[in-house]
């Protein structure tokens, strides 16, 4: 698993902090302030991160896709094509290929994009749910709103700021609200 999680790690921390990209969807709640607005979301946000996952058939997977590319490594000996292992006779180059196919066959087998897309939907439902439990309500950003957001740095008080504003305001929630989901 570690190899799997490794893969995503890496592919998130070559992305620029600054070059998020604006949500299509946001909360809000009329009239909030803005301490109450920031208190809700990180409670609601840890709510979702803290999420026990390990029970998922998701999870499940993935731990039994990192426990055969471990086993794999045994097989195989230390180090791909190790002297020795390996069908009798077979080319060192034989059991690299053999070794890398076997360890492609496990990763595309678990389906790691699948599952760790399914596990995010897990957790952004709980905090969703976090959310609507405290009477927020889901709204979609205009093309305008998303241009605007998406030239404020992440993480920033601007940003923040910005998305308040149009969290709190009741018409933008009326007339942007998110049709809810069957």
């Amino acid at each position: 698993m570690r190899r799997l999680f490794a893969v995503s790690l890496s592919a998130l921390i070559v992305t620029p902090a600054f070059a998020a990209s604006a949500p299509q969807e946001s909360w809000g709640k009329a009239g909030i302030t803005l301490a109450q607005y920031r208190e809700d979301a990180l409670e609601c946000g840890l709510k979702g991160h803290y999420t026990d996952v390990s029970q998922t058939q998701d999870a499940k997977e993935l731990v039994k896709a990192s426990r055969q590319l471990d086993n794999l490594q045994s097989t195989f000996g230390p180090g791909t094509g190790a002297p020795g292992t390996g069908a009798a006779g077979a080319s060192e180059a034989d059991q690299m290929g053999e070794y890398a196919a076997s360890q492609q066959h496990i990763i595309d087998s678990a389906r790691p994009d699948l599952r760790y897309r399914d596990i995010k939907k897990t957790l952004e439902a709980t905090t969703a749910q976090c959310l609507a439990q405290r009477g927020y309500s889901k709204f979609t950003l205009t093309s305008e709103q998303r241009h605007r957001l998406g030239k404020l740095k992440a993480g920033s008080d601007e940003r923040r700021a910005y998305l308040y504003s149009l969290a709190s305001n009741a018409a933008v929630l009326e007339s942007q609200k998110t049709p809810a989901q069957p």
